[in-house]
């Protein structure tokens, strides 16, 4: 499946190589494939930015005339033998047809080569076929500095090698599940790696060599070198390498011990590491890519802090679910929401209820924020992520679901059936309906219907707070509520909240009809209510719910972006390369003096620019007193910031427009403007940031001051 290693992304910013015939065959007749193995011989040249490689392919050949496959056609083929001697080839331009062309645009376009099988081959269960070639890819990737989400998918060069299946570096047809062997040659000064157990490696007149095998399918395979520092470490029978430059070998021990850390999780929680292997592999230019056995991060990324907390694990947790158990992409990609529940989400449990309720919070925002009635779509016809709606449903409402699955069953079954689904469904593909049947299985229940209001349908609830009222009771008081919700109705579990003098009595109720009349009792007089009040439940927020954001700004499709006229020429070019940045596909942009007074009552502004921008002086008294902007630099608590690559976010309500919000942004230099603001989306649930150095030093989120969902009763 040559787009898979595209999906498995960090969510930041936002192989049988000696083959068994029998194992193989069974790989095969998995997907349909008649690649039944790889044993690719490549030679990197550098400085010509060039590849030659042999890929010995072992092939279903029994009954079959003609082999197709597809290889980049920017590579010449210059020979296809087997052991009888030649075979007849055709070299076509042709669409490769489903999962085969990741990105239209890659270099060169596939080729298909349609290779003919002489009879005597036919007789043959499996044969290998020898295809020599050579090619020319690209030297560098668009930009060393900006997060690149799948845009680069071939590059050699002497700053470093980087093939992806996307690229089609290797002869390969679509939807293939098969085994790698990879033996790679470098100059002498470079280190190379691919999915696989290392077999061997030596260096010899100037040039390096390495081996890599995995016996076990895989949807594709990823070679990457560079000139790397190389650290490794037994760990439980596992292989840890770190692939680090040498001047960032400081990071190399927390990264080790992390990765240590995750594997004793993971194997604990799920059952065994499926690989030999896991390497952290820095990259020149900027990724976060979970292949199977080892994540390639870019140079600046390995630097942010949060990495190691949080991304690393979500790699390493990859190579159970996406890595080993596949997804069936026609069903739905699972795989990405269980992943950040089980890592991202996983990991604020660990830390406290407080930091796990944020998260869940912060994923109803994000829906709410960015999804609506025009572009959201059901978790069967999540792909991938392309931009933050699509991650807003397939993360964010994939993870939630899970979480919902878990509070229904509880955490003994929910574990147990996803270590079943591991063990049943490794080295194949898996899809929304196997998590059903495990699940039903182990617990013992029909979940039809949960799995088809969750996955199969699009949305999410909304809910409202009816009628309530308060009663005398022999034994103490009865609160009497009325949850409805739209139709057709959802049915979940939703916890409720009666406040009492000096406490709070939780009770978690059943949902089910558009009207839901509830009783609870308590022994004490009921001060108030709150529905889901930690936020347990999926479903579409108030927008009272929601205080000025990133997130909330941006999601706004009527949004208008606003850059200054005023000020120094780099500033005011880039703050207007900011404001397309961040409009995309949603909302205006316009300069300062284009605003009219009516658009500055009825929408959300994101303002670019201090006082040079026109318009930020009318929303500077919205400002919190601890905020101060003048001329030429800011004030943040108590301190003063007028040095190049100091920024100051800010966002508050609109007081000229009931629901709208406004944004103010300031950056000191231009470098600063395009360097910071280009990360804003990525700290969406911020209402506040501080930068320093183009560093974050401070942030928060303003609580909301009302809440739809709770009531408070009169005595």
């Amino acid at each position: 499946m040559l787009m898979m290693w595209f999906r498995r992304c960090l969510p930041f910013f936002l192989g049988v190589a000696v083959i068994t015939a029998t194992f193989g065959l069974k790989a095969g007749e998995a997907r349909n494939t008649r690649i039944l193995g790889h044993h690719v011989e490549v030679e990197l040249y550098l400085k010509e930015h060039k590849l030659k490689a042999m890929d010995h392919l072992l092939v279903q050949a029994k009954d079959t005339e003609m082999f197709s496959c597809f290889l980049n056609k920017s590579f010449q083929v210059l020979s296809v033998n087997s052991l009888q001697g030649k075979l007849d080839c055709k070299v076509r331009n042709a669409a490769p047809g489903k999962g085969a062309a990741a990105h239209p645009d890659m270099p060169g376009q596939p080729q298909r080569l349609e290779i003919s099988i002489p009879q005597e081959l036919r007789a043959l269960s499996a044969v290998t076929i020898d295809v020599e070639y050579e090619g020319i890819l690209p030297s560098a990737p668009d930009s060393l500095e900006k997060e690149d989400v799948g845009d680069t998918t071939g590059i050699i060069g002497e700053d470093g090698v980087y093939l992806s299946p996307a690229c089609l570096w290797y002869p390969d047809e679509p939807d293939s599940l098969t085994t790698f062997k990879v033996t790679v040659i470098t100059p002498a000064d470079y280190e190379a790696i691919t999915e696989g157990s290392l077999v061997n490696k030596g260096s010899s007149g100037g040039k390096s060599f390495s081996t890599w095998e995995e016996k076990n399918v895989s949807d594709g395979c990823n070679l990457v070198a560079g000139r790397y520092k190389v650290t490794a470490v037994k760990h439980n029978g596992i292989d840890v390498y770190a692939y680090f430059f040498p001047e960032d070998q400081g990071l190399v021990e927390s990264y080790l011990n992390a990765t240590k850390r995750y594997l004793d999780m993971y194997q604990n929680l799920l059952g065994n590491y499926p690989y030999g292997k896991f390497a952290i592999v820095e990259n020149f230019f900027q990724t976060g890519y979970g292949m199977p056995s080892y994540t390639l991060l870019g140079s600046a990324v390995v630097k942010l802090p949060f990495i190691v907390d949080t991304s690393l694990g979500h790699e390493i947790l990859h190579n159970w679910w996406g890595n080993s158990v596949f997804v069936e992409e026609s069903e739905g990609n699972w795989c990405e929401g269980l992943t950040t529940y089980m890592a991202d989400y996983y990991y604020k449990e660990l830390k406290g209820e407080a930091q796990a309720e944020d998260y869940r919070r912060d994923i109803c925002r994000k829906y709410t924020n960015y999804v609506t009635g025009q572009n959201g779509f059901s978790l069967k016809d999540f792909v991938s992520r392309r931009d933050q709606a699509s991650r807003a449903i397939g993360y964010g409402k994939t993870a939630m679901v899970f979480h919902a699955l878990r509070r229904m069953v509880g955490d003994e079954l929910f574990y147990r059936a996803f270590r079943k689904f591991y063990t049943d469904k490794i080295w194949q593909n898996a899809s929304w309906k196997d998590i059903q049947n495990t699940f039903e299985g182990v617990c013992g229940k029909d979940l039809a219907w949960f799995f088809d209001q969750w996955v199969i349908r699009e949305g999410a609830p909304f809910l409202e707070l009816g009628k309530t009222s308060v009663e005398k009771a022999d034994d103490g008081w009865v609160t009497h509520v009325d949850i409805i919700q739209g139709t057709p109705p959802y049915q979940f579990q939703l916890p409720i909240q009666i406040g009492l003098d000096n406490e709070n009595q939780k009770t978690v109720v059943d949902i089910k009809e558009k009207v839901n009349a509830v009783s609870i009792k308590t022994k004490l007089q009921p001060l108030n209510i709150t529905v889901d009040p930690q936020c347990e439940v999926f479903r579409r927020f108030y927008a009272e719910e929601i205080p000025p954001t990133i997130d909330s700004l941006l999601g706004d499709e009527n949004k208008i972006i606003v850059y200054p006229t005023g000020g120094e020429a780099a500033s005011q070019q880039a703050y207007k390369k900011l404001a397309h940045l961040l409009a995309g596909n949603r909302g205006l942009v316009k300069a300062d003096k284009e605003i009219t007074e009516t658009e500055v009552a009825q929408k959300s502004l994101f303002v670019l620019g201090g006082l040079e921008n026109k318009l930020t002086g009318a929303f500077l008294s919205s400002v919190p007193k601890n905020f101060l902007l003048k001329e030429g630099e800011f004030m943040a608590g108590n301190v003063t910031y007028r040095n190049t690559g100091d920024a100051l976010f800010v966002a508050v309500k609109n007081p000229k427009s009931k629901g709208k919000g406004v944004a103010l942004f300031f950056g000191i230099g231009a470098d600063t403007i395009n360097n910071v603001g280009a990360k804003l989306p990525h700290y969406g649930k911020y209402g506040y940031l501080v930068f320093s150095a183009e560093k974050k030093i401070d942030s928060g989120t303003p609580t909301p001051a009302d809440n739809p969902l709770q009531r408070s009763f009169k005595n």
